[in-house]
């Protein structure tokens, strides 16, 4: 046998072995939705944020042009433009109702719009530092900010009256806030920031009640997977952490990128997106940090996700809005039942 064709036989075999280890790879890739964004002026406009209704109908997208916009998730038109800021906006989100939008970012205001009353100004709090993260609890009866500062800011019941900012007992450690999520009983509370590490508050006491070091670098995301005990967080070192609260422990860390992660979106109980410098959008199982699915198509950062009535919503650099189905996200077995599922209902 010439060795022209042990070579050919050897570079096959390879080439079989890499595309089985290497199963994202191998499949097609997954189609999404797209519209670009522009600005009065007709200029690109960068997405800073994404929020979606409790509905799944619309979506607040927040831009560099200081306005946020409106969207219907089905398609993607611009059915309102809200403005008012006069800075950077670095978060949106609805009250669990959908009655309430609040948002907030570099300018020092914090405005909540009336989502029943065509979007109108309901309360305009200015003077407060900027901030980078604002989220409602659960229930809707508090939000809670974080910013620039190691201040937890708490607006709702425990605050007084609604709206009011408090200069909270709540402090951390760390200076630079950059999120604030609340667990579904509304027992804990966790922020996170530049140290990198999560900090948890006993929401009935309002007093710290562990800070665990589970990032080496600025967390960007956090969130509570739904009705459950791990708090799922992404950061600058590219990596994805799984903390059980209730164990006070690591149950996964993965590295992702060799770039930074700026945003997280559950899409289940156990999927979630995770996007960031890279340009790549991936879909991850947060019960054992495998990577499922790598989303491509932006042409920039990506620092704004959201999932909504069956969709995953991205936002980028590249001032383009995508929309990406999540059923096609989600592991074949899962697909296969659902499918049953479906025929025997029928």
């Amino acid at each position: 046998m010439s060795k022209l064709v042990l070579h050919c036989r050897f570079y096959a075999a390879m080439l079989l072995l890499s595309m089985a280890a290497s199963p994202i790879l191998a499949q097609p890739p997954i189609p999404a939705r797209i519209v670009r964004l522009v600005s009065d002026r007709k200029q690109p406009v960068i997405v800073t944020a994404i929020a979606s209704d409790p509905t799944g109908q619309t979506m607040a997208v927040a831009g560099d042009d200081h306005q946020i916009r409106i969207v219907s998730v089905a398609t993607l038109r611009t059915l309102h433009t809200l403005r008012g800021h006069r800075d950077r906006i670095r978060t949106v989100t609805f009250d669990p109702k959908g009655e309430r939008l609040v948002s907030a970012g570099n300018d020092g205001q914090v405005m909540i719009w009336d989502c029943t009353d065509g979007y109108g100004v309901r309360q305009r709090l200015e003077g407060t530092p900027a901030l980078a993260r604002v989220r409602f609890a659960p229930s809707g009866s508090e939000m809670a900010a974080v910013g620039f500062d190691n201040e937890v800011y708490v607006m709702g019941r425990r605050a007084g009256s609604v709206g009011n900012p408090v200069r909270a007992t709540m402090l951390c450690d760390c200076r630079d806030l950059r999120a604030v999520a609340y667990s579904d009983d509304e027992r804990q509370l966790a922020i996170a920031g530049r140290s990198g590490d999560l900090h948890l508050f006993d929401l009935q006491s309002g007093k710290l009640s562990g800070e665990y070091a589970v990032h080496a670098g600025r967390i960007n995301d956090l969130v509570f997977a739904p009705d459950s005990d791990l708090a799922i967080s992404v950061g600058e070192d590219g990596r994805i952490v799984s903390f059980d609260t209730k164990r006070q422990t690591v149950v996964h860390r993965t590295k992702i990128t060799s770039g930074k992660l700026f945003a997280l979106a559950m899409l289940d109980s156990r999927l979630a997106a995770v996007a960031g410098s890279d340009n790549v959008i991936r879909v991850v199982n947060v019960d054992n940090g495998s990577v499922l699915h790598s989303l491509q198509g932006h042409m920039g950062s990506v620092p704004a996700l959201a999932a909504a009535d069956g969709y995953l919503i991205s936002g980028g650099f590249d001032a383009t809005l995508r929309r990406w189905a999540i059923a096609d996200l989600q592991p074949e077995q899962d697909r296969i039942a659902e499918k049953n599922n479906g025929e025997k209902r029928e």
